[in-house]
């Protein structure tokens, strides 16, 4: 399985960016343009760009010719290569994307930061919640958002969301367990869940290498 992990400053909206839109579809262009905020839209677009240019380079097919279809309520699937599965998930100046052959797949990513550890209760399963007051005071704020992006995974691997009752399920119970990668990226707390344990190839890419993928010319 391969991840995508792309660093993303704050920078305002450029006429690069303005070029690269483009490159997604009119749905996404609608979304992204709704977005009230400079750093909102640049997640929004690198998200669905760092997808296609993903699959494009696992299957072989232009971006151009990439479809793909997001239902309400529905996880969103590539019409175009039905034997693969992806899930994205952005924070605060970081987007995470997953691709694997093996579906279906789930991926969260959050910035590291003090954690509201009151709400373990609301949203934790007991045992979560138990592991993460359990932690030092220094290792909560890390388990609250190991947790979190665990449950995040579990729930978009599914197709659910947080429809699914997030106190209904144990993601530290072994059958779970074997299913999550969580690991730590730079500032940042990063899951992926898939149905059947597979090594993860993470690869850091840049904005410029993005641009250049689809615009190569400059």
């Amino acid at each position: 399985m391969k991840v995508y992990y792309l660093p993303l400053d704050s920078s305002p909206w450029s006429p690069a960016d303005e070029r690269l839109l483009s490159s997604v579809s009119g749905r996404r262009q609608e979304r992204i343009k709704k977005y009230a905020y400079d750093d909102g839209r640049r997640l929004s677009l690198y998200a669905a760009l760092i997808t296609r240019m993903g699959i494009s380079l696992q299957t072989g097919i232009p971006t151009a010719s990439l479809a793909f279809q997001a239902e309400s309520g529905h996880k969103p699937i590539c019409l175009t290569a039905p034997g693969l599965d992806f899930s994205f998930s952005h924070t605060k100046h970081a987007v995470l994307c997953c691709i694997s052959e093996e579906p279906p797949v789930g991926a969260d990513i959050e910035r590291l930061r003090p954690a509201p550890i009151k709400i373990a209760e609301r949203f934790f399963h007991k045992e979560e919640t138990k592991y993460v007051w359990n932690g030092s005071e220094k290792e909560q704020s890390l388990r609250f958002f190991e947790i979190w992006t665990k449950k995040e995974a579990y729930s978009k691997q599914l197709g659910l969301g947080f429809g699914l009752s997030p106190q209904s399920y144990n993601t530290l119970s072994p059958e779970l367990a074997s299913r999550l990668h969580t690991w730590r990226q730079d500032g940042y707390l990063c899951s992926v869940c898939c149905e059947k344990p597979s090594p993860l190839e993470i690869i850091t890419v840049t904005e410029e290498t993005i641009q250049n993928f689809f615009h190569p010319c400059g």
